[in-house]
């Protein structure tokens, strides 16, 4: 069936990467993060993440640490 489907116009097999974004790759959750004056002056908006492993959608594993300074979705 595999072979069926690259065989049309425009399809192209997805890389192992691409294969695990699809399947979600990993879930991950945002926190805002209290912000100076300056910051919220300026526009900044920076959030604190943590990310786990994903398939489907639905998390697998452990979480990561919380990785700080990171632009809010």
């Amino acid at each position: 069936m595999l072979k069926n489907l690259l065989k049309l116009d425009g399809v192209q097999q997805l890389s192992k990467s691409e294969q695990n974004d699809v399947n979600g790759g990993k879930k991950c959750e945002y926190l805002h993060e209290p912000m100076s004056p300056f910051e919220q002056e300026a526009g900044l908006s920076l959030c604190m993440v943590r990310c786990r492993p994903s398939f489907l959608g639905i998390g697998t594993g452990s979480w990561s640490d919380w990785d700080h300074n990171v632009p809010c979705p």
